[in-house]
């Protein structure tokens, strides 16, 4: 187990404040109330949330609820409840209690859980000015899938650029890579994505849900957060303040007729007093993918991980540590069907993290450890590395949430990122570096009669060091870059049920080390690609309108966007090839793109039992120095589905069943360099995309008895055994219409 972890659970045991404690401990506070329907009726259940303060519970049969041990400062609280809207206040705790009564309107629409990703507060993602979405409970369980990629691409915005079943890599209006900033429960990942082979290797099956941000985020991340934010976001750590101690287990297990793929994993949580913990295993395999006309070569894979969280709270703060552990084995699909090479993969991230009242302000401060090891392989047996890849990141970030300031409240933050990247093995593609990176930032929230305003401003510095390194004729250098971004976002309120909303935001992305000295073979791409040192920051300035409809049975929301990309960094042909590999020679360069486009989704409810949802994206991307449209960009595509949600019957809860397809049009917008590149790979005929639809169907139902509750599921993916290949996927050049073939998956959990 990481010395980070260890060192933290020592200091939280040995080290800070308990309610034992001789010292005159802090004075508590507690919030407390009724919730109730419009009736005057109690609603129990409720899921209650002070969330700054990370703490839970849920209301009695009378709708009663207390939260009690709360320090000084302004809270948002959370109510959430099945079958009603969601509502959330913020409160003031000083001197005395606060007593809290909420009514909560009757829906039939599946809401999201208040975003963390867009603002320093939380609010509910209609409500902020940027766009953002969130993918959770039994949707998330069902797009579970081996990668982060594939498990969100249903989004609206939101494809994956694939290579196999084991590498997928969200992409967010048509950008990916180091353009999209991965967070892990709020923690920045650099989990080396300047490669196009190369995903985020991180758990989802154990998220309490996924955020996506579409647009810059710089303002509250920095650099790389240029095209969007994806945050895997884990459930609180539990606490048994004022109730017995408690000890909750979930097991879980599915298996994927395709491509025979088990999974499992085992979760255990609990509490005692103000002290919470909780960990949990994770495992899958699988063998080759079946297309509907053959099977797939070297396709499989396997992963392992593990996670363990320790924590306390009460009325001084919070303190917690986390650790986990991630092992990949990816096969990868080679034109030679043959050929057998992997990827190994381990992933080791740790984190602790320490909250503070200061009066009627917060503080909080948290510290990150990362280290990816990657390694390459020639052959599945071999032990000689052809190429190692080593990457470790030290995260700092401190949060000064001020006291409101009449009707504003704020933030005020500094992070700090360290990485240091070093090689090894038979290959060279880029020097050894080490990267120091720090920005403070200052974003502002309020709330007026119809009027909800965001504003934000930060300045980034980082400075880059390249090692000497004479196999790809590098010299030991400095290089600096420094970035000024902000944000700027407007809601109004229409009428009750609707919203407009304007965001203007700033990005920005240094150029990677991969940007910059590349200079050898990338089996990856199969090409020898060459760095720009001289390359600048890419920027942006992206602009979002979108409409906002949320009434008692439908959910809509329509927007679009303008994305103008500075300096863009791109790959350009020479028309040379290498010598010693025969791969074509392609120059690293920079112009000016513009990416425009938009999305809708729509969910309506005829009639309590029956959901009807629909969704649209597009992206178009125009090179404006060359004239030539972007390559890698995603066609249109249209989701649509019905779910039936009959009542349960006795011991039966929840029952369901679903249709779903999507509809992906053909893409004819090619990139000059990306058409030459798809007729050498074609046999000289081109790359003609083909547009195709996918159906799938499915049902489930819930078993509650004896303190447990059983949920089983099952889904038929690609119904008609359609033969396809994602425009996205990096393998269609190496095999013809690589996608899977159909498949039955089902899947059975149990609580107790």
């Amino acid at each position: 187990m990481s010395p980070l972890f260890i060192a933290a659970a020592l200091a939280m045991s040995a080290g800070l404040p308990t309610t034992t404690s001789p010292v005159d401990p802090p004075p508590t506070r507690a919030v407390s109330g009724r919730v109730t329907d419009p009736s005057g009726a109690p609603l129990a259940d409720v899921r209650v949330s002070v969330l700054e303060a990370r703490r839970s519970t849920s209301t009695d049969d009378s709708g009663r609820y207390r939260v009690a041990e709360l320090s000084r400062g302004t809270f948002t609280v959370s109510f959430r409840s099945i079958g009603h809207r969601p509502e959330t206040r913020r409160v003031t705790l000083t001197t005395a209690n606060v007593t809290l009564d909420v009514v909560m309107q009757v829906t039939l629409v599946e809401l999201d859980a208040l975003q963390v990703t867009a603002t320093p507060t939380a609010t509910d993602a209609l409500a902020s000015p940027q766009p953002v979405a969130a993918r959770g409970g039994e949707e998330l369980a069902a797009s579970q899938a081996p990668t982060l990629g594939e498990t969100i691409q249903g989004m609206p915005g939101v494809r994956n650029s694939s290579t196999g079943v084991g590498i997928g890599k969200p992409v967010i209006r048509g950008l990916t890579s180091n353009r999209v900033l991965i967070l892990d429960n709020g923690q920045r990942l650099e989990t080396q994505q300047w490669g196009d082979e190369h995903a985020p290797n991180l758990e989802t099956v154990d998220a309490d849900h996924i955020e996506v941000l579409r647009g810059p985020a710089s303002v509250l991340y920095g650099s790389d957060a240029l095209g969007g934010v994806v945050n895997v976001v884990r459930p609180e750590l539990p606490d048994a303040i004022g109730r017995p101690a408690f000890v909750h287990l979930t097991a879980a297990g599915g298996y994927g007729t395709n491509n025979r793929e088990p999974d499992g994993s085992l979760t255990v949580s609990g509490a005692s007093g103000h002290v919470g913990f909780r960990g949990g295993l994770t495992g899958r395999t699988s063998e080759n993918v079946r297309t509907p006309s053959y099977t797939l070569w070297n396709s499989g894979n396997r992963a392992t991980g593990g996670n363990g969280a320790l924590g306390i709270r009460g009325a001084w703060g919070s303190a917690s540590a986390t650790y986990s552990r991630r092992v990949e084995h990816i096969q990868l699909t080679d034109l030679d069907s043959t050929a057998t090479p992997n990827q190994r993969i381990g992933t080791d991230v740790g984190r602790v993290e320490l909250a503070l009242p200061l009066g009627p302000s917060r503080l909080e401060v948290t510290g990150g450890w990362e280290r990816s090891r990657r390694r390459e392989f020639e052959e599945d047996t071999s032990t000689a590395v052809v190429l190692g890849l080593l990457q470790t990141t030290y995260t700092t970030d401190v949060h000064f949430h001020h006291a409101p300031l009449g009707r504003v409240n704020g933030t005020l933050g500094f992070s700090g990122v360290r990485t240091t990247f070093d090689k090894s093995g038979e290959e060279t593609l880029i020097p050894n570096s080490r990267t120091t990176s720090a920005g403070v930032y200052a974003f502002e929230q309020t709330e007026t009669g119809r009027w909800g305003l965001s504003a934000g401003l930060r300045y980034d510095y980082r400075r880059l060091d390249v090692d000497d390194d004479t196999v790809i004729a590098v010299t030991a250098q400095q290089r600096t870059y420094s970035s000024a971004t902000g944000n700027v976002g407007l809601l109004y309120r229409v009428s009750e049920p609707v919203a407009l909303v304007l965001n203007v935001g700033r990005g920005f992305r240094a150029p990677s080390t991969f940007d910059l000295f590349s200079n050898g073979v990338h089996e990856g791409t199969s090409a020898f690609e060459r760095g720009d040192p001289t390359l600048r920051n890419e920027t942006s300035l992206n602009t979002d309108i979108a409409l906002r409809v949320r009434t008692a049975d439908m959910l809509l929301v329509v927007g679009a966007f303008l994305n103008a990309i500075q300096n863009y960094i791109y790959t350009v042909p020479t028309g040379t090839s290498d010598s010693a590999s025969g791969f074509e020679i392609f120059d690293v360069t920079q112009g000016d793109a513009r990416l425009t486009g938009g999305e809708l989704s729509v969910e309506y409810h005829p009639a309590r039992a029956i959901h009807v949802s629909a969704s649209a994206d597009y992206v178009r991307g125009q090179n404006t120095t060359t004239g030539s449209p972007v390559p890698k960009m995603p066609p249109l595509r249209a989701t649509y589905g019905i779910r039936y949600e009959p009542r349960g019957r006795g011991a039966i809860r929840s029952p369901f069943l679903q249709v779903s397809g999507e509809t992906n049009a053909r893409q004819t917008r090619l990139d000059p360099a990306e058409a030459q590149f798809y007729a050498a790979a074609f046999g000289g005929v081109g790359y003609q995309s083909a547009a195709y639809s996918l159906f799938n169907a499915g049902g489930g139902f819930d078993v509650a008895g004896g303190g447990r509750t059983l949920h089983f599921s099952v889904a038929l993916h690609n119904v008609f055994n359609t033969s396809y290949a994602e425009y996205l996927s990096r393998i269609k050049t190496n095999a013809r219409n690589p996608g899977m073939g159909r498949t039955l998956n089902g899947r059975v959990s149990i609580d107790f």
